[in-house]
């Protein structure tokens, strides 16, 4: 009777270490980990060209041997990935810059919300602006306003532009800003507010759209390596 119950015992036992193996897919999760190396288990966890863009950097890190931290401009909304290299060295590479999410051009749309405009979607880097353009009714002609542009990053605002007073005259207003931008925040929504002469708010516009550039011209760099919007280019000093 004693050796049934020890050979009952033992079949349950064996039966939850069965279903503990099944259910976290440990022998998958074994087999994974002999088989493939480090850099690997990490590309196959990350989006290859997107957010921290490991599996990019995986592969330019083996096929041009890069062995220590190196400069990663990071347009993704997500963290900077420095980290992927550190792992291995403190050396400092000068002559190559990684670019992830990389757009030469490109515009920022505005919602209405209560009385100011604000970007659908966080900006990660926000040096230049190009242009600023807004449709309004005829029936503003002749009207004068203003406006300021502010970063909005937890509920505080920073103002970065304020404009002069301007005449509506059409129905569709660009203008010109050349802006370039320094000690801005990164991963801020940009609201504009628009204000006419008497400084009252003045909210009767549509279509609003910034038009961004980027710091880098990549006519100005070698390009070593694309895949989508990830690059490997040369440094300028």
């Amino acid at each position: 009777m004693k050796k049934i119950i020890f050979n009952i015992n033992n079949l349950i036992i064996l039966f939850i270490i069965v279903v503990i193996f099944h259910n976290f897919k440990s022998a998958k999760n074994i087999y994974t980990i002999t088989k493939y190396k480090y850099e690997t288990r990490l590309s196959n966890s990350y989006d290859y060209c997107g957010n921290e863009s490991v599996g990019f950097l995986s592969h330019i890190k083996d096929k041009y041997k890069i062995d220590g931290n190196i400069q990663i401009n990071n347009y993704f909304v997500s963290p900077y990935p420095s980290w992927f290299f550190k792992l291995t060295s403190n050396k400092i590479i000068n002559d190559k810059i990684i670019l992830l999410g990389y757009v030469e051009n490109y515009e920022i749309n505005f919602y209405k919300s209560d009385n100011y405009f604000m970007s659908k979607q966080p900006i990660k880097v926000l040096n230049n602006i190009q242009n600023i353009s807004f449709d309004t009714n005829k029936e503003n002609n002749n009207k004068k306003i203003k406006f300021n542009i502010y970063q909005e990053l937890f509920g505080e605002k920073k103002l970065i532009y304020e404009s002069n007073l301007i005449s509506l005259d059409d129905k569709n207003q660009s203008m010109n800003l050349n802006l370039s931008l320094k000690n801005t925040l990164n991963n801020a929504h940009i609201i504009i507010k628009f204000k006419n002469n008497l400084n009252q708010e003045f909210e009767k516009l549509y279509n609003i759209k910034i038009k961004v550039k980027n710091d880098i011209n990549l006519a100005d760099h070698v390009v070593y390596e694309k895949s989508g919007s990830c690059y490997l280019i040369s440094k300028n000093d």
